[in-house]
């Protein structure tokens, strides 16, 4: 069983908020950040289920990763939410970095 730690961030955009899986290359959206933050943890377990069906596949589908602009972004984020804590400001209200953790099924 191979298990995967993934690196996800939610943030706003255009009036909507934004999740996305950037070592998936997956996102979704909702009206607010959990929501968007839930939808994208089930969006990453049924990928996962579904790339882990087919063996000659898997390991493609479980290593695609989200375009540059979108891997520059978290990582900007994640200085931005370190240097507010660091100078002790409130972070980001509209954006968060997260993990989640999955596996293929056995």
């Amino acid at each position: 069983m191979r298990k995967m730690i993934l690196r996800c961030m939610a943030y706003m955009e255009d009036g909507l908020y934004v999740a996305v899986c950037i070592d998936l290359s997956l996102a979704a959206q909702a009206n607010t950040l959990d929501g968007a933050q839930k939808k994208l943890e089930l969006q990453i377990k049924d990928y996962i289920q579904e790339a882990c069906e087919d063996a000659a596949y898997t390991e493609q589908l479980l290593s695609r990763k989200a375009p540059f602009s979108l891997i520059l972004k978290y990582h900007l984020l994640s200085l931005e939410i370190f240097f507010s804590r660091l100078i002790r400001r409130k972070a980001p209200s509209a954006a968060k970095l997260f993990q989640e953790s999955n596996s293929c099924p056995a």
